[in-house]
């Protein structure tokens, strides 16, 4: 068999257009940028109203069920506090609780004495207004000096207040009894200076719990440091004899 003598051109020249083919192209090399050219203005962006989301309202539009709610104890105290000299506090109390008796005694006084008059008589309307009167500075001497205890921003209590007023009324009793004993009565003045000892009882008691008021308050503020390991001896006896031992707490 023959063979034709175009065959093996042919056949190379399939293999170098095939090789060819598959060789990469080589990357171009990239061109540097024009330095003619300027940038372009910049110019903002006009801003849009965008409105508030809807949970973001203010503490006035908020409805008032919908505020929280703040308690009594998280507010600080509202009251300045109390003067550390307590002399003007104790003259402001004996001046209120004096106030306090002689108005008392007054509206009451008056009271029983318009009260006796138009029931009993102008005979005894005398002893209703006496009794009544009594009544006016039981209750007007405690009541006064716990009011000039507060406005000075005292941290007395009412209780304790009128408590010291009845010790004191107990004491101008006594002292009346005492020195007009004797067969011969004592001056008026002796006697009506005794009548100060209920106002100095009630300031007394209000001042009192006025100082363990304070003691309470400046322990409730401070930390309370820890208490630490505490180790305490022990000795027992059982069956077996004698036993010692250590008891700790913390």
């Amino acid at each position: 068999m023959k063979r034709s003598p175009l065959l093996f051109p042919l056949l190379a020249l399939l293999l170098v257009s095939g090789l060819a083919s598959a060789q990469e192209a080589p990357a171009e090399p990239a061109t540097a940028p024009t330095r003619g050219l300027t940038p372009p203005p910049l110019v903002g962006a006009e801003a849009e109203d965008v409105p508030a989301p809807p949970d973001a309202e203010s503490p006035e539009d908020a409805p008032s069920g919908s505020r929280p709610s703040v308690t009594a104890g998280a507010l600080p105290d509202a009251r300045p506090p109390p003067s550390k000299d307590p002399v003007p506090r104790v003259a402001v109390e004996a001046l209120g609780g004096a106030a306090g008796g002689v108005v008392g005694a007054t509206v009451l006084g008056s009271f029983g004495y318009l009260l006796g008059s138009a029931t009993v008589g102008c005979d005894e309307c005398l002893v209703m207004a006496v009794a009544g009167a009594a009544a006016g500075a039981l209750i007007g001497i405690p009541v006064g000096t716990y009011a000039g205890g507060r406005f000075m921003n005292g941290r007395g209590r009412l209780g304790p207040t009128v408590a010291g007023s009845m010790v004191g009324w107990g004491a101008t009793l006594l002292g009346i009894s005492l020195v007009n004993s004797g067969g011969a009565d004592a001056p008026p003045a002796v006697n009506a200076a005794l009548f100060i000892l209920p106002v100095v009882g009630a300031s007394v008691g209000y001042e009192l719990t006025h100082s363990s008021t304070l003691r309470a308050e400046e322990a409730a503020r401070q930390p309370h440091a820890p208490q630490g390991v505490r180790l305490m001896p022990v000795a027992t006896y059982g069956a077996k004899g004698p036993h010692l031992g250590l008891l700790g707490s913390f």
